[in-house]
């Protein structure tokens, strides 16, 4: 292996993974908005039910996002598991809605609006598990191993191949750790969508919230 394969092999491995996690992010961030979206057009349908059942709908939106943004949400961002209890208040909130609507009277759940209603709670609901999948996403350990030995390979091949000139050779092998440390950063950063400084934030939550 030369100094150029080295560079190209681990350039390659670190843009695939790149690339994964950068469609990553950004699916998180659509599911997320499509929950949203999701709650809000059934508010505005729930509008044109009865009393009783707009108001226990209403309720059990502003519940709901209450408890993503409270509880889902810092959850979420310790890195929970699918299986974390934490997670259960809000699929209950919205179990119990389909549930409600299911037990209305046929002469409810034959009006148009109605029917739309449930698809927006059921697409809520759907939204609601890709967004907790997503947040334990990431680069597996194989990954992880896999680009540490290309890289340290390429690291080894770099200082090999520059034997000739020390001062060559200490250039080359420090240009290639700032580089590859600048990668693995943005990788880090990137990896989990709902965790660090730059995660995903519940903004499309609270503003339903302020409603």
């Amino acid at each position: 292996m030369n100094q150029s394969q080295g560079i190209v092999n681990f350039a390659l491995i670190v843009a695939f993974s790149a690339a994964g996690i950068w469609n990553d992010g950004l699916n998180a961030r659509n599911t997320v908005q499509r929950e949203a979206d999701a709650l809000e057009n059934a508010s505005v349908l729930a509008a044109g039910l009865p009393a009783e059942v707009r108001t226990a709908i209403r309720s059990d939106i502003r519940a709901y996002v209450t408890s993503v943004v409270t509880i889902d949400w810092p959850e979420m961002a310790k890195g929970g598991t699918l299986e974390d209890p934490a997670f259960g208040q809000s699929e209950n909130i919205l179990v119990t809605m389909i549930e409600f609507l299911s037990h209305q009277p046929p002469s409810l759940d034959q009006q148009p609006i109605f029917s739309a209603l449930l698809n927006q709670i059921l697409a809520a609901r759907n939204a609601c598990i890709a967004r907790l999948a997503a947040s334990n996403s990431g680069i597996t350990w194989a990954q992880w191993i896999a680009m540490l030995i290309i890289s340290t390979s390429a690291l080894t091949a770099i200082a090999i191949c520059n034997t000739h000139s020390l001062r060559m050779q200490v250039t080359a092998t420090h240009l290639y750790a700032l580089v590859a440390s600048a990668a693995y950063f943005v990788i880090l950063a990137h990896d989990r969508p709902f965790i660090g400084s730059i995660s995903i934030k519940p903004l499309a939550f609270q503003s339903l919230k302020a409603n």
